[in-house]
């Protein structure tokens, strides 16, 4: 009778004899199955789909092109914001009204469409939005233009869902809120202040979030350098520095996302 029940632990994976007090270890498959499982998606910056002058550290963007979120946007309303860093240009305390706003948006008038930064004023603006999916592949065309004295229009290089935003300060947050339901649509906020004239309608397909900084980028018409300023992206509602412009807009969900 004992053969008999030391042949049952032997198969059920020797549960019973450890329980008398023998020396088999309980198997479990879930343990077994959880090593070729593949991990939760979680939020980041993407480094494949980043500019390769991109410099990503954690949720920190620094250098100069455009980068990408890992998390594609797919819920029907969701917010983030970018923190801006820039210690050598603080925010005087008269700034912080609406009329001392240094901020300038500089688009061109065609119905709000997509393809409207061909007529920005100013080439070191950081663009703020959403892009399309990236690779290696479209970096390379892209510095191939670049290296043929081409000028690449915002469809071209990226940029075609973002808005530039100028004169950017130390602690700036620029917020932004993305709805696909009903109206599709992008907007925008600079320390907590819609900034209506950046909103984008009428947009289509997977988007990320996303940032570009131009080569240069500068303050008052004053070059910095590139390491002189970096965004950081924070996704974690608790650590949103201002307000949704509506409570429908929640912070953006890991669903699925890129390695």
């Amino acid at each position: 009778m004992g053969s008999c029940c030391s042949c049952f632990d032997a198969i059920s994976g020797g549960k019973h004899s450890s329980q008398n007090g023998g020396s088999s270890t309980e198997i479990s498959p879930r343990n077994n199955s959880s090593k070729g499982s593949i991990p939760p998606p979680s939020h980041g910056l993407s480094r494949a789909m980043s500019a390769p002058t991109i410099r990503l550290q954690g949720f920190t963007v620094s250098g100069s092109g455009l980068a990408l979120a890992k998390i594609p946007i797919e819920q029907d309303a969701a917010y983030w914001e970018w923190h801006v860093d820039l210690p050598g240009l603080p925010r005087h305390p008269e700034e912080d009204g609406d009329e001392g706003r240094m901020h300038s948006v500089n688009i061109t008038d065609d119905d709000n469409n997509s393809d409207n930064n061909q007529g920005e004023e100013d080439p070191y603006a950081l663009k703020f939005g959403v892009a399309t999916r990236k690779d290696r592949h479209f970096y390379k065309s892209l510095e191939n233009v670049q290296e043929e004295g081409d000028e690449a229009s915002s469809r071209d290089d990226g940029t075609a869902l973002m808005r530039p935003i100028s004169n950017l300060r130390h602690n700036d947050v620029i917020g932004v809120a993305v709805q696909q339901s009903d109206l599709p649509m992008i907007q925008f906020l600079l320390n907590g202040e819609p900034l209506p004239e950046c909103t984008i309608n009428r947009f289509r397909g997977t988007v990320y979030p996303a940032v570009y900084i131009p080569p240069g980028a500068s303050e008052g018409g004053g070059r910095i350098e590139d390491e002189g300023i970096s965004l950081t992206a924070e996704f974690d509602e608790d650590h949103f520095r201002e307000m949704s412009p509506h409570a429908r807009f929640g912070p953006l969900l890991a669903a699925r996302g890129i390695l």
